[in-house]
């Protein structure tokens, strides 16, 4: 065997990625070795090497090729000071929701709930940046949002604890096949999570407008 029939290289990495996931989603991280990944693709196991030096590196390979796009939005809040925290922080829940029942999401989480405690113990992956969706950069953002007075002094850990927590436990709802009413609409959960954490870590300004709005009305 060798590379599949018309495949260019580009394409062979793909299907080897492609391949990787699903066996690691079905059998484990643990539980596949790269000789599996290379019959389900079609090439002999040496010829992995040429794309991957490992299956450490497989797998890392398809962790960085599922983490498009969260840090764009994510950098672009920590860096736009004028922001709407609550149009905002709506749109990057919904953002990560969307992103959680994507068929290739789905099978990621299934990796990591399976392999990912013990990867992490031995120092393969940060479980707590690939569960957190972007941790770093959004304890950065928390970080932004208390020196500018949009959320009242806290510790930016805790503040991001807060409002991860509650999309974490819809994933793994979701990923259970539960069929509760906040995991059937979950823009309605997002708009619902980001009110809820606003209440609790919202700047006493906000909470004072929010008042005055209401009296208004």
């Amino acid at each position: 065997m060798s590379r599949p029939v018309n495949a260019s290289g580009p394409r062979t990495r793909q299907a080897i990625l492609d391949a990787a996931l699903s066996l690691f989603a079905d059998k484990g991280y643990f539980g596949t070795t790269l000789r599996d990944v290379a019959s389900a693709v079609g090439v002999r196991e040496s010829a992995l090497y040429n794309y991957f030096p490992g299956k450490e590196a497989l797998f890392e390979a398809i962790l960085a090729a599922e983490s498009g796009g969260r840090s764009e939005l994510v950098t672009a809040m920590i860096e736009d000071p004028s922001f709407d925290v609550r149009a905002r922080l709506e749109e990057f829940a919904e953002f990560v929701l969307d992103r959680f029942v994507q068929p290739r999401q789905e099978q990621l989480f299934r990796v990591l709930m399976a392999d990912g405690i013990r990867l992490a113990r031995e120092g393969r992956i940060n479980l707590l940046e690939r569960l957190g969706n972007g941790y770093p950069r959004m304890v950065a953002l928390m970080s932004r949002l208390v020196s500018t007075g949009k959320l009242r002094s806290a510790d930016p850990d805790l503040l991001v604890t807060q409002f991860l927590g509650p999309l974490l436990f819809w994933r793994q709802l979701y990923a259970t096949g539960s069929k509760k009413a906040l995991i059937r609409n979950r823009h309605a959960f997002a708009k619902a999570h980001v009110d809820q954490f606003l209440l609790g870590a919202g700047s006493t300004a906000s909470a004072d407008s929010r008042a005055r709005r209401a009296r208004i009305a």
